[in-house]
């Protein structure tokens, strides 16, 4: 894992994020998950593919209601295939640290959170932001 400088820094990118899917979640609480580059380690994109469609293979065994979503950076710099989660947020962070997330997105009410997984020392934070201003309704 990273050294706790840079586990600041990952923590100060994450909190720029932009979204985008076919349509927005119909529910009030959701989870944004994703199973590429696990603990920011970056895989081929074959791994990471590889990687997503197991996420979604289990969540739909599960019987877990998901969503594409991608997320990424404001400027499109980068961007990360996953989805949007109808779970409690207890679960989606035993999720995440399952499939070796670092952090997580968590909407409540439109509100965006932060949320800690695998990150020792920091605690969830709201971005004070509404999902909404930062989604855009596209292809994934």
């Amino acid at each position: 894992m990273c050294d706790r400088n840079n586990q600041q820094d990952l923590w100060k990118t994450y909190q720029s994020i932009t979204f985008h899917a076919p349509q927005a979640p119909d529910v009030d609480a959701f989870a944004i998950l994703t199973a590429f580059n696990p603990r920011s380690q970056p895989l081929s994109d074959n791994e990471n593919h590889l990687r997503n469609k197991q996420l979604a293979n289990a969540m739909m065994q599960a019987g877990i209601r998901y969503w594409p979503m991608n997320g990424g950076a404001p400027d499109g710099s980068w961007f990360e295939p996953g989805f949007a989660v109808a779970i409690a947020s207890s679960d989606a962070v035993a999720m995440a640290k399952a499939w070796e997330q670092n952090a997580i997105y968590w909407v409540e009410n439109d509100t965006l959170w932060l949320l800690p997984a695998l990150m020792t020392g920091f605690a969830p934070q709201s971005l004070n932001v509404r999902f909404s201003s930062l989604f855009a309704a596209a292809d994934t």
